[in-house]
C-alpha cells in the first residue's frame, strides 16, 4: 500500500528543485520581458542597489536562501501552533510551489498571451491565499491521518 503522506506533499529534494526552477523561471521572464524592471519594486530595489546587481538571475541564490529560512519557520510555527509534527517542512515548502508555480503560470499568461483579467499581480493575493489554505489544510489532514 503507498504512503498516504508522500501524495499530500512533494519531498524535500524534488521541492527544493522545483522551487529553483520557479525562481529562475520568474526572473528570466522578469529580464526578457520587463529588462529586469521587477528589481525596481520597492523590496528588491534597496536590496539590488546595495549589492549592485541589476540582473535579476543573479539574485536567484539570494532568494532561495530567504525561502529557506522562510520555510525552516513556517515549518517551526506549523509544528508548535497547528501541531503538524511530521513533514511540516515539506508541506510549508509543497504549499510555496504551488504559489509560486500559479504566479509564475499567471506571468506567461500575462507575457505569451496577454492575459488581462487581472490589471496587477496585487489582485492575485487574496486568490493565492485562499489556494494554499485550502491545499494546507487538506495536505495537513491527510498528514494527520496517516501519522
Amino acid at each position: 500500500m503507498k504512503n498516504k503522506k508522500s501524495k499530500a506533499v512533494l519531498s524535500k529534494k524534488a521541492g527544493w528543485i522545483i522551487l529553483a526552477i520557479l525562481v529562475i523561471l520568474d526572473a528570466s521572464l522578469d529580464l526578457i520581458f520587463t529588462g529586469g524592471a521587477g528589481l525596481q519594486s520597492p523590496v528588491w530595489e534597496p536590496i539590488s542597489n546595495f549589492l549592485k546587481i541589476n540582473n535579476p538571475l543573479f539574485l536567484t541564490p539570494l532568494i532561495l536562501i530567504i525561502f529557506y529560512f522562510g520555510i525552516k519557520g513556517s515549518a517551526w510555527l506549523a509544528r508548535k501552533v497547528d501541531k503538524v509534527s511530521i513533514k511540516s517542512e515539506e508541506l510549508v515548502l509543497t504549499a510555496l510551489v504551488l504559489v509560486y508555480g500559479l504566479f509564475d503560470l499567471w506571468l506567461i499568461l500575462v507575457y505569451f498571451f496577454n492575459f488581462s483579467l487581472f490589471k496587477s499581480h496585487y489582485y492575485l493575493i487574496p486568490i493565492l491565499i485562499v489556494i494554499v489554505l485550502i491545499y494546507s489544510l487538506w495536505a495537513e489532514k491527510k498528514l494527520k491521518e496517516s501519522s
